[in-house]
């Protein structure tokens, strides 16, 4: 069964607890710390269990999803223990977030692309087959048009339930910026949008609990919920890993691992968790069977050579 950001944190810190120092034994050891997108906690989740799984004496990772706005936020509030060590997002740091890295302290940030994934519309399996379009959803999200033939009298008038992640630019950043228009207006608090937070696991159990609600998920959250969920085309594309790659599905993005590249080396077993996403970069590898969409061949030989340079090799 599936576990929320919110569990898994919950769980790896009273692992951790276990195994931390008394007051007398010396400085709090250093506990890595991996935040970003919801789109990523497949991916993160899997080299943090990894780790404790081969490495028994390791303090178990903190592994967050709260968006990658925030996460940004929070990795360039400084170098050291105290803050994250690793972010992965649907984008790259943006100028300010660059100058304000660096003001902290952050000045030798690693950039190394781990794959694509896309944000995705979502319906129960058993809902009618419909394509939903970017003008229509953003209507339906920021209008208070109770039902959807209000939108469109073509369409059912079967009320509006969309299922998504909270309305704070901080954690919906990567996804709103790829589905509504630069200008949008405010999102609708009447009960037609219901945000999540960066819970991704939560929007998949309230489409399948809700009849007629659609959903906002990251690819590899859908992909996990296929027995329960089916996904939309968008703009009447469906998304596929070719429709990803290529950037024809609308609400394509990339995922980028970004880590502070002069502590990196230093902090115990992260150079081994950063080679756990090297090696779970190959063709058919772990994060493909958990719906990472991968980089072409040479890109991703790349990449987990880039991975491994972190890692000290």
């Amino acid at each position: 069964m599936s576990r929320t950001p919110s569990l898994l944190a919950a769980a790896l810190l009273l692992l951790s607890a276990g195994c931390s120092r008394t007051p007398n034994a010396g400085p709090a050891p250093h506990q890595i710390h991996v935040v970003g997108s919801s789109a990523a906690y497949p991916f993160s989740t899997y080299a943090a269990e990894r780790l404790m799984r081969e490495e028994p004496d390791a303090i178990a990772p903190l592994v967050r999803a709260g968006g990658s706005g925030e996460g940004i936020a929070r990795f360039c509030d400084g170098p050291g223990r105290l803050h994250p060590d690793i972010v992965v997002a649907t984008r790259d740091l943006t100028s300010e977030e660059t100058r304000r890295c660096a003001a902290k302290g952050v000045v030798q940030v690693a950039r190394v692309p781990l794959g694509f994934t896309a944000f995705v519309i979502v319906t129960s399996r058993s809902a009618p087959e419909w394509t939903p379009t970017r003008a229509l959803l953003t209507r339906a999200i920021t209008e208070t048009a109770p039902r959807w033939s209000d939108l469109d009298p073509a369409l059912p008038a079967a009320p509006i339930r969309i299922e998504g992640p909270a309305p704070d630019p901080a954690i919906a950043d990567g996804l709103f910026d790829r589905i509504l228009p630069p200008r949008h207006g405010a999102i609708r608090h009447d009960g037609g949008y219901k945000g999540h937070g960066a819970d991704a696991e939560l929007v998949a159990q309230a489409v399948a609990a809700t009849p007629g609600a659609i959903g906002i998920l990251p690819y590899a959250q859908a992909v996990a919920h296929a027995d329960t969920l089916k996904m939309l085309p968008l703009d009447g594309i469906m998304p596929t890993p070719e429709t990803i790659v290529s950037g024809r599905y609308p609400a394509s993005a990339p995922l980028l691992l970004l880590a502070k590249a002069s502590e990196a080396p230093a902090v115990a077993h992260l150079p081994r968790l950063l080679g756990y996403y090297a090696d779970a970069l190959a063709p058919g590898g772990a994060f493909t069977a958990r719906g990472l969409v991968p980089l072409p061949a040479p890109a991703a030989e790349d990449a987990k050579h880039r991975l491994l340079s972190l890692e000290g090799h």
